[in-house]
């Protein structure tokens, strides 16, 4: 087992180091290799890569369309597999094509096979739309996004037919050689397919600016990650012949990427759909980080080892419950802070309906589990069922939540046909379950009768078996009918994109005595395409005032020159009216219940922004608006809503934006109202005023606004 141990060592090693560096950078050498890496993929494979479109969205579009073909394709097996399971001799008449075989073993490890790529692909196309929204709407590639979700399709194809072809060619397929070799070389191959994702992967979380990483990119990046060391690791193993380092492999390829793929996914759609952030940050922690250094019991085989490492082994497995749970828990939770919500969307329905089941698949698949990693064989084949009845029930309805959330917005459209969505979800969730449930029963039963010691014995599970295989129609017809609404969705005519506009309506803009910053300057309606003036007044024929930049503004500090004080009180009047008239309700409302809530600004953001992102997009914005009792308005009209605090015009608010559209509300808000009482500052703070606010307050307290900055200060301290 000292094979185990490295391995184990170097994958916490690589995973320290890739957060690390995640998180920090790495220094100068960032911008060289961002360059380098987007160098290599955008140019590489050299004309193949500009086959697919570098559109916004792309890449996660084209790897769920993968991945919905392949759960259409693996359920249509998965029920072959079942009936055959029932009736041996069922498929007999296919013999004529060349089907042959002695069992079923065949059908059901392809099916297993297939079923994990339809979720890997699925959840890896919506991991990529989650990370996409919170760095500049689109991936660092999104056309090698798509390249490698074809090139990972077209691996796996070949690597199912290859046996197949070497046959047809005389080659010995069933040379033990032979079978390591094909294996070997495909993992190496999908290693290195989804070592590019990786890297665009890790270039869109860099694009991110100063916010800190989302949770569903933590997961993201960690599952890809762990996906190919798994594979390298199987691929150095079967080539050194080490079992132990391919039984660590097959451990962290089976459980650690497809429980990571689903919390990616799950942390991304519920606090989105909710409008409620997510309900523990301990939880949410306890279950990144004890994920990756626990094993957990799903796809558990045996361990040829020690009595001593098995005891140790069956600990780590004990405690691989609890990431499980907890995050499970905790999104349960998120999720009932808006049930309303959740209902009324298939995908999030989806992606709570399996957070309901995964602690009960997880308990059983603990016990049946522990029982083939000792090796005792009391269980029978109960583990296999519940493993194959956890991918089909929670990675089924995991991937309708992909496909019913990331989807359409990737499309950038609504989906197709909500209701038919909302019924191939309980189709999944009841053929999936009640399958699962009717097979452990017949399983159990056959189990029970060869460990009752009575000579002859045979059990009576035809029943179950067939049952079980009638049940299972449920989750094909769903995947069928899923992977239809998935098409209709692509196709639709009905968008839900929103036009932005970044113009500011302010022209000119003189500079006081004192200091400011650009976030002020901003916040009393400078737009980004506004010239700032320093030292020189000049008017508009049209009166509005523009800000004129100057070459020497070479700071963030700029020292405001005294004018004539009429023209400062036109300018700051035809500012305040002009902003009033443009400001909507809904955000005079919004600044309103800030005040009487006594939130700052910085709390209600974070409040909003469920994902993590850094960013608002309109819908969670509308959602806010409609949670705090502001207005409930349709989407067609936050566009213009949007967009009135939309400054660099993204589509999105970011912190600073909401910030200043606030302050310019409240700064405008006293010189309307003249009959509300202006609080007089000290006169320390006034001493820190800029000239112009002094002004502002004087002229809104009906005091004699003339005079060089220290007559203000002294009239406004006295009144």
């Amino acid at each position: 087992m000292e094979e185990v141990f490295i391995a184990t060592t170097l994958i916490v090693l690589t995973m320290w180091a890739t957060a690390n560096y995640t998180a920090k950078g790495i220094g100068s050498m960032s911008d060289a290799a961002r360059q380098f890496s987007l160098f290599i993929l955008n140019k590489a494979p050299a004309g193949l890569v500009d086959l697919f479109e570098d559109k916004p969205g792309s890449g996660a579009r084209t790897w769920i369309n993968f991945g919905m073909l392949w759960f259409v394709f693996s359920s249509i097996c998965g029920f072959l597999g079942l009936w055959h399971h029932y009736d041996p001799a069922a498929l007999d008449s296919l013999a004529s094509i060349g089907w042959s075989y002695e069992n079923g073993d065949a059908l059901t490890t392809t099916t297993t096979k297939f079923l994990g790529v339809a979720v890997f692909s699925t959840l890896v196309g919506a991991g990529l739309m989650s990370i996409s929204r919170s760095s500049n709407g689109k991936m660092a590639s999104e056309a090698s996004a798509s390249l490698s979700a074809f090139l990972f399709t077209l691996t796996t194809i070949l690597a199912a037919l290859l046996p197949s072809l070497l046959g047809l060619l005389g080659q010995d397929i069933d040379s033990a050689m032979n079978v390591v070799l094909i294996d070997a070389v495909s993992k190496l191959a999908v290693a290195m397919i989804v070592a590019g994702l990786f890297v665009n992967v890790l270039l869109t979380v860099a694009n991110r600016g100063d916010e800190e990483v989302s949770t569903s990119a933590w997961f993201l990046i960690f599952a890809l990650l762990t996906f190919i060391l798994s594979m390298f690791f199987g691929f150095f193993g079967e080539l050194i012949g080490s079992t132990q380092t391919v039984w660590l492999a097959g451990q962290i390829g089976s459980s650690w990427v497809l429980l990571a793929l689903i919390f990616s996914v799950a942390y991304h759609v519920i606090p989105m759909t909710s409008g409620t952030p997510i309900w523990s940050g301990s939880m949410r922690k306890a279950n990144l980080l004890l994920l990756f250094v626990t094993l957990p019991p799903f796809f558990i085989a045996s361990a040829n080892a020690s009595a001593n490492l098995i005891n140790l082994g069956a600990i780590i497995m004990t405690l691989g419950l609890l990431p499980i749970i907890a995050g499970s828990i905790n999104l349960l939770f998120t999720a009932s802070g808006n049930t309303s919500a959740i209902v009324k969307s298939p995908g999030a329905l989806a992606a709570t309906l399996a957070m309901v089941l995964m602690p009960f698949y997880a308990v059983g698949a603990f016990f049946t589990g522990m029982d083939v990693f000792v090796g005792t064989g009391q269980l029978g084949d109960m583990a296999t069922t519940l493993d194959m009845g956890f991918l089909w029930t929670v990675g089924g309805l995991m991937i309708l939540s992909g496909a019913y959330i990331s989807y359409p917005l990737a499309c950038n459209k609504d989906l197709s046909e909500p209701s038919k969505a909302n019924l191939t979800v309980w189709f999944v969730l009841f053929g999936g379950f009640a399958t699962t449930m009717t097979n452990l029963l017949g399983d159990f039963t056959t189990q029970a009768v060869a460990n009752s010691g009575v000579e002859d014995a045979v059990a009576q599970t035809g029943g179950f078996y067939l049952v079980g295989a009638a049940l299972f129609y449920f989750t094909a017809i769903g995947a069928i009918l899923a992977t239809l609404i998935v098409i209709r969705t692509s196709s639709s005519q009905r968008t839900s994109s929103h036009t932005q506009s970044s113009v500011s309506d302010i022209d000119t803009y003189n500079m006081g005595d004192g200091t400011t910053t650009i976030r002020t300057l901003l916040g009393r309606g400078v737009g980004i395409d506004t010239t700032l003036v320093v030292g020189e007044m000049e008017e508009d024929e049209g009166g509005s005032t523009v800000i004129a930049v100057s070459a020497t503004l070479h700071n963030d500090e700029i020292t405001e020159v005294p004018e004539v004080e009429e023209a400062i009180e036109e300018v700051t009047e035809e500012a305040t009216e002009e902003s009033e008239e443009e400001v909507a309700k809904e955000l005079i409302m919004l600044a309103e219940y800030l005040s009487n809530s006594e939130q700052s600004i910085f709390q209600f953001f974070k409040s909003i922004d469920l994902d993590d992102s850094g960013m608002i997009d309109a819908y969670e914005f509308q959602m806010a608006l409609k949670n705090t009792e502001i207005a409930n308005l349709p989407p067609w009209e936050m566009g213009a809503l949007v967009s009135a605090i939309d400054i660099d015009g993204d589509g999105k608010i970011n912190l600073p934006e909401l910030d200043i559209a606030i302050a310019k509300i409240r700064s405008a808000t006293p010189a309307k109202e003249a009959d509300v009482a202006v609080e007089v500052p000290s006169k320390t703070n006034l001493n820190k005023m800029k000239k112009v606010e002094l002004v502002e307050l004087a002229t809104s307290l009906g005091l004699d606004a003339s005079g060089t900055k220290k007559d203000l200060v002294a009239r406004i301290s006295e009144a």
